[in-house]
């Protein structure tokens, strides 16, 4: 194999501390440069601070007589400059070693080397993802151990990252805990932004992984919990290109703000992005005039880190964000290593914590090679002076409060190497045994990381899951205005305020803790500095009210409501939801999510409410059954007949089925006494009512025929006709017709007076009478003179049977006048007791 190394060799600086093993570093000393600038400006968190507590942790380890005791831990560091392609070259050094075995044959060997070919045995780093990506792919064809203290991105968890381990969580950790803050806020149309690159991508397909898993789960869940747990979804994505300029980032927000539907609430951005994005992000939407005040939720790269915000310009749009910070604690005593830091060279004098290579002199033009070559950079841009030219440069005093939150994972990893080297060598607390600086077999150190469970100094136990990295928890932040700054002057006007955290507990799950009534709002003027308490709202739908279902239309997210039937629940089946009927004896549930079965009530036979009818029903059946003996008995008399003794049967009938009934009515609910009570009841009233109303019927049927006949006709009179009587020895009948418009009607005369004719009643029956001889001849003689008299006669009847319903009654008729046909029809006949 042939390595050239002239880019190798290419200037530049590296922080170098002598040692036994050497384990490298990686750190973003300088923050991303622009296109013709490989590196940018000195980054004092991120940077300085990260690159100090390694050496800080290496001092702790050298300083412990019981790690590694007899071997002396040194440190090789190179500056990434969140660069993907300058780490990658600077990480080819930590190989150096390896191509200068047998197997490797270098171009231009005799050339004057400035780096170290010292034996690395590890790298702890990279910052950024995509930088560990790129470095870890390179690292594992030499077989070198590497754990970041930063990187997330779960990529770096496949298994062909093999020789890849991080002290800190994955992205899927934190993006389960961003699924839960919008599931706790009910934000369930949510906008995205990522960044380009690993950790940005990486983060949103973990994202959206979750919340297709989510949706699925929701399939199995049950019926309440995922009432609860509304699902998520993506109202638009956008990715920031690679080195987005704030004009790029502002078109892309405009055209996010134009796609929002004016009757659709989206007003969570949940955010993927760098350090450096961010901050372009929100100098972006101070450059859009509007009053859409977004919500953010941002993953760690924002944390806690001040630098985002651009104090007087953007603080107020950052307003109400909320950020995820991991949850870490400072080193012991590394505040007062590192205030207590002087700068390297003064004046051209060597400072007691400046170190030089071997063989090298400080004035090597090629490489610049200290504890810390860049402490000078920071020292100046901190107190804004120059070392070389101005001798009060030196006189300040570091006093840093304001710590990176990943010293701590940074710490970790340092003692984990060492840890891990102790277990390889076989080592006591006294010495080491099996020791071979120069041949360390990177496969079985990776190994025993991977197996051990190792101490730190603050007592803490770490081991690496099975994804190799340790799990940790997420402190959630939320950015607001300070109440100190209206008291204390020099206080900062905003800051990050805790308002919960989020952990994985024993069952794998997530467990979120968060105060929302303590967590501020943006206001909805962008100009203003208003804020509010109440929870924004971003969803796509109004929830549906209860008994109502969703008619999803096209996102599971959006909807329209539509109300069930009153003894319906709204059931949710893997497609959609659906209105179904609850079965005979169940009734749904308050939430209209299930049927109940409907309690049995019924009145007690022996309660005062059953006892009052059950007596009144006896006594009603006691004397309906006396009427109907009494009836019976009595059938054949007129009182009884005249009645209709059929209807009055079926009437009591009724009655007495009416009574009974009351004993269904009480007894405890039964198919049968249920249909008992469906028949008996209408049946008993039918029976009742249908034989009242057939008499009434009847009775008015016989009167309007009565007085159709009377007013269609005219009563004929059989005086107007001579009669000739017959007569049969000494009594003889006398009969005579005549005709009407009512066929049965008839006439029967009996004649008393010689001077009188008879006439006819209609539907009158006449008895027969017994008549004289004297009265024969008068008879005789009154027909003889039929034809000679027109003046009016008068008849008297002073017998007679009345035939009314195949019934007789005797009725006497004093007289009516024979001239006048109508008077049956205009004077009513009169007897003796009155009319008739």
């Amino acid at each position: 194999m042939l390595f050239s190394y002239e880019t190798i060799s290419s200037p530049g600086r590296y922080a170098y501390r002598r040692g036994d093993v050497t384990l490298g570093g990686l750190f973003p000393v300088h923050e991303y440069g622009y296109p013709r600038e490989p590196c940018g400006a000195i980054s004092e968190f991120r940077g300085i601070q990260r690159l100090e507590v390694m050496l800080f942790a290496i001092q702790q380890i050298n300083n412990d007589k019981h790690l590694l005791p007899g071997i002396e831990l040194g440190a090789l560091i190179f500056d990434t400059c969140s660069d993907d392609n300058y780490a990658l070259e600077q990480s080819l050094r930590f190989v150096r070693s390896r191509l200068a075995s047998s197997t490797c044959r270098c171009v231009n060997a005799s050339a004057r080397e400035s780096i170290h070919n010292d034996n690395v045995f590890g790298v702890v780093g990279a910052t950024l993802s995509s930088v560990s990506v790129h470095v870890a792919n390179l690292l594992r064809l030499f077989q070198i151990p590497q754990i970041s203290y930063a990187s997330t991105t779960p990529k770096l968890s496949e298994p062909s990252f093999d020789y890849f381990a991080r002290t800190v969580p994955s992205d899927s950790n934190q993006a389960r805990a961003i699924v839960d803050i919008l599931h706790s806020l009910n934000f369930t149309y949510v906008n995205t932004i990522y960044s380009h690159g690993d950790y940005g991508e990486g983060g949103f397909r973990e994202f959206k992984r979750l919340l297709k898993s989510s949706s699925a789960q929701d399939d199995e869940m049950n019926l309440n919990k995922k009432r609860q747990q509304q699902r998520i979804c993506i109202a638009d994505e956008q990715r920031l290109t690679r080195d987005a300029s704030i004009a790029d980032i502002k078109i892309i927000l405009g055209t996010m703000f134009e796609n929002i539907k004016s009757d659709v609430q989206a007003r969570v951005y949940v955010l993927f992005v760098t350090k450096e994005d961010a901050r372009k992000l929100l100098q972006a939407i101070k450059l859009i005039n509007g009053t859409h005040r977004p919500v953010f939720i941002a993953s760690d790269a924002w944390g806690k880190e001040s630098s985002v915000v651009i104090n007087g310009e953007t603080d107020e749009i950052a307003v109400g964000a909320l950020t995820l910070e991991l949850v870490s604690m400072q080193p012991l005593n590394f505040d007062r290593y590192f205030n207590g830091l002087k700068p390297d060279i003064i004046h051209g004098k060597i400072n007691e914590n400046h170190y030089y290579n071997d063989g090298d002199s400080a004035s090597d033009e090629h490489s610049t090679s200290s504890r810390n070559p860049w402490f000078n950079e920071f020292w100046e841009n901190r107190f804004g002076c120059n070392l070389q030219t101005s001798p009060q440069c030196a006189n300040h005093q570091l006093n840093v409060s304001n710590w990176d939150s990943k010293l701590q994972f940074i710490v970790d990893a340092t003692f984990v190497f060492a840890q891990a080297l102790h277990s390889y060598f076989n080592c006591t607390s006294t010495t080491c045994f099996n020791v071979s600086l120069d041949h360390i077999n990177g496969t079985q150190l990776f190994q025993l990381i991977l197996e051990k469970t190792f101490s730190m100094p603050d007592f803490r136990q770490i081991q690496f899951n099975a994804e190799r990295f340790v799990p940790g928890h997420y402190r959630i932040y939320n950015y607001r205005r300070s109440h100190l700054a209206s008291s204390d002057t020099k206080a900062s006007p905003y800051e990050y305020v805790s308002v919960g955290e989020w952990k994985i507990g024993q069952n794998k799950n997530g467990q979120l803790n968060i105060a929302v009534d303590s967590i501020v709002w943006p206001g909805s003027n962008s100009q203003g500095l208003s804020s509010a308490t109440t929870i924004p709202i971003s969803r796509c739908s109004e929830p549906c009210h209860v008994g109502e279902l969703k008619q999803f239309q096209g996102d599971s997210c959006c909807w329209v409501c539509t109300p069930c039937n009153e003894t319906s629940i709204v059931v949710d089946s893997q497609e959609h939801e659906r209105c179904e009927l609850c079965p005979i004896g169940y009734w749904p549930t308050a939430n209209r999510t299930a049927c109940y079965k409907l309690k049995e009530t019924y009145i007690e036979l022996l309660s005062i409410q059953a006892l009052v009818p059950i007596c009144l029903s006896i006594v009603g059946n006691i004397l309906t059954l006396f009427i109907v003996i009494l009836f019976y008995k009595k059938r054949e008399t007129p009182v009884v007949k005249a009645s209709g003794k059929e209807l009055c049967f079926i009437m009591l009938a009724g009655i007495h089925l009416c009574y009974l009934m009351t004993f269904p009515i009480l007894l405890k609910p039964r198919i049968l006494n249920c249909v008992v009570q469906r028949l008996g009841i209408g049946l008993g009233f039918s029976m009742m009512y249908a034989a009242l109303l057939t008499k009434t019927n009847r009775i008015a049927r016989i009167f309007e025929s009565t007085k159709k006949q009377a007013q269609g006709n005219t009563l004929k009179f059989a005086s107007k006709i001579p009669i000739k009587p017959n007569f049969t020895n000494n009594h003889k009948e006398f009969l005579d017709t005549t005709s009407n418009n009512d066929a049965n009607s008839k006439s029967l005369g009996g004649i008393k007076n010689k001077d009188k004719s008879q006439p006819l009643v209609s539907k009158l029956g006449v008895t027969r009478l017994s008549l004289s001889h004297e009265s024969a001849n008068s008879c005789k003689k009154t027909q003889n003179n039929t034809n000679k008299f027109k003046t009016s006669t008068t008849t008297t009847i002073t017998k007679a049977e009345n035939h009314l319903n195949n019934e007789k009654y005797q009725v006497k008729i004093n007289s009516f006048n024979h001239d006048d046909d109508d008077s049956l029809n205009s004077n009513p006949i009169r007897g003796e007791d009155g009319m008739l």
